[in-house]
């Protein structure tokens, strides 16, 4: 099998033309034309990643996050992209990379979807679209809680000890409406104020909190990767059926 036909059996289960126009995701290092000797899955790439793909005769990857790159800017205004130290590296060895990022997040099944299921999310609508009725967010109704029981939800769910609310949230007395984007969300906050009790999402800033606090919207702000794992492990799970093995799938339990 080559790397084309790989990106085949990826696409099927993660359309890749649903991610944002503006996303770097499909074959993002290497050729379709290689021969996949070997795959793994890996949340993005780290120098522990190309070592294991090494060591372990692994040529083909495939990541959620895009490989990291850097921004130039030329002398006349213009901005291209380079690739960083670590991903020259994994060109350089000869390492082919298939990359999933949104397509992931607003397929169905996927990283939201995978949110709703484990919050018990009902009658959920779509926000923060791609493509169609697609979206990365998800918002609709939970059995009610109060903010104390529902931090508690989102530290037992997401398996994480890293959340941080906004200071509205510690005066809401019942929650019965949430809202949740896999990674990064809050430049959706705006089409999710007055619908919801509560919007769930990662690395919120600073004005955010105080966003959510002038419009009276609790936030409740977790790590990236942890709004993100357990639509990817269903992910992994479903790839290796098709390709009819276990995939290994990595990721910095140091960030979860």
């Amino acid at each position: 099998m080559n790397v084309g036909k790989l990106l085949e059996t990826v696409n099927s289960l993660v359309p890749l033309n649903y991610a944002f126009e503006d996303d770097f995701v499909g074959i993002t290092v290497g050729s379709e034309d290689s021969e996949v000797n070997g795959v793994a899955v890996a949340h993005e790439l780290e120098n522990s990643i190309l070592d294991y793909s090494t060591n372990n005769n692994i040529n083909t990857l495939i990541t959620y996050h895009p490989p990291p790159l850097q921004k130039i800017l030329k002398d006349d205004g213009t901005e291209t992209f380079e690739d960083d130290f670590l991903t020259a590296k994994c060109r350089e060895s000869g390492l082919n990379i298939i990359t999933i990022h949104t397509a992931q997040d607003v397929c169905n099944g996927g990283n939201a979807d995978s949110l709703v299921d484990l919050f018990g999310i009902t009658d959920t609508k779509v926000f923060a679209h791609t493509v169609g009725k697609f979206g990365a967010g998800r918002y609709g109704n939970i059995p009610k809680t109060s903010n104390s029981e529902l931090k508690e939800i989102v530290e037992s769910k997401l398996n994480t000890k890293i959340v941080r609310t906004n200071e509205y949230f510690q005066e809401i007395k019942e929650i019965n409406t949430i809202a949740i984007l896999p990674g990064s969300g809050t430049q959706f906050l705006e089409e999710i104020v007055s619908k919801v009790d509560v919007f769930i999402t990662g690395d919120i800033s600073h004005r955010y909190l105080l966003k959510g606090d002038e419009t009276h919207l609790g936030l409740i702000q977790v790590n990236h990767l942890s709004t993100e794992i357990p639509g990817m492990t269903k992910f992994v799970n479903n790839l290796g059926n098709q390709l009819g093995t276990k995939l290994e799938y990595f990721y910095n339990k140091y960030y979860e």
